[in-house]
């Protein structure tokens, strides 16, 4: 007889509860899930609780102001801003955009190209060599593959 259907209704018994339970509060989410990009159907709370507002320097209200995400069963915020993508992954690649090339034949010898060539994701700088970009800086990037620089854990 062939146990392996058995073996796998068990499983998807024992695996259901977790999928099923809904959590209010992000750090017990957190905990529960381990690492996630986005809350998704088990989080039941508010986008921005009182505590987290409170930290972020932010009010309840200003939701739209900021993101969070789970990682390793810990809440990290991030809060917009000038030129901060909360909303996506860094970008790390290292080769010049059809832009970047552009603007450094355009902008010979400038010290930097600026964001609005790059992306904003970009977390690597450039600048022009003469009409050749160079990479001056790359940023840390997280094992999640955000800009670890606009990550930050909180905590209740």
């Amino acid at each position: 007889m062939n146990q392996l259907p058995a073996a796998l209704a068990l499983l998807a018994l024992a695996v259901a509860p977790a999928w099923a339970e809904n959590y209010s509060d992000p750090t017990a989410y957190c905990r529960a899930v381990g690492t996630i990009d986005r809350p998704d159907t088990r989080y039941t709370g508010r986008k921005l609780p009182d505590w987290m507002a409170a930290q972020l320097g932010l009010t309840p209200d200003q939701d739209k102001m900021m993101e969070w995400r789970c990682a390793g069963g810990v809440v990290l915020a991030c809060l917009y801003g000038a030129n901060i993508p909360c909303d996506a992954k860094a970008d790390t690649r290292r080769r010049p955009t059809t832009a970047i090339r552009r603007f450094c034949r355009e902008h010979q010898g400038s010290d930097f190209v600026p964001m609005y060539v790059t992306g904003h994701s970009s977390v690597v700088s450039w600048a022009c060599d003469g009409a050749r970009p160079v990479v001056t800086r790359v940023g840390d990037v997280d094992a999640e593959g955000y800009a670890k620089a606009y990550w930050h854990p909180v905590q209740r």
